[in-house]
């Protein structure tokens, strides 16, 4: 007859006090996905707000690029962008030694590296006018 070791009496489900009882899985799990939810808000709130501004903010020097050029097409006038605006330096193209962006009657610009902190984030096409990568 096999009898029960030592170590294991008293342990059963069954033979054990309702309030010497564990967590269940699903009470585990529950507590798990409230805690990986937690996490995941609190480091999407903290780390992404810098990224997603300035994000924000090249999408609107794009969108003011663009509408400066069809401005600049449409009213045959020239037309420039501030670049200071925007804490941002032209690095112009060959022979221009202006600071901002300008556009001129028939689509074109003074082009050149818009950059930020030295690092370039796009080129503006003297040609055309038109945001290159």
């Amino acid at each position: 007859m096999l009898t029960m070791p030592q170590f294991l009496k008293g342990h059963r489900p069954s033979e054990m006090a309702e309030n010497e009882r564990g967590f269940t899985l699903v009470e585990l799990l529950v507590v798990l996905a409230i805690m990986s939810l937690a996490a995941v808000l609190f480091i999407g709130a903290s780390g992404s707000s810098n990224g997603a501004t300035a994000r924000g903010d090249l999408a609107k020097l794009k969108s003011a690029i663009a509408s400066a050029r069809q401005q600049a097409i449409t009213s045959a006038t020239t037309q420039s962008v501030v670049l200071a605006d925007y804490a941002l330096d032209l690095r112009p193209a060959a022979g221009n030694a202006s600071k901002d962006l300008i556009f001129y009657a028939d689509g074109s610009s003074n082009g050149g590296a818009i950059l930020r902190d030295e690092k370039q984030l796009f080129t503006v096409r003297w040609i055309d006018g038109r945001i290159a990568k």
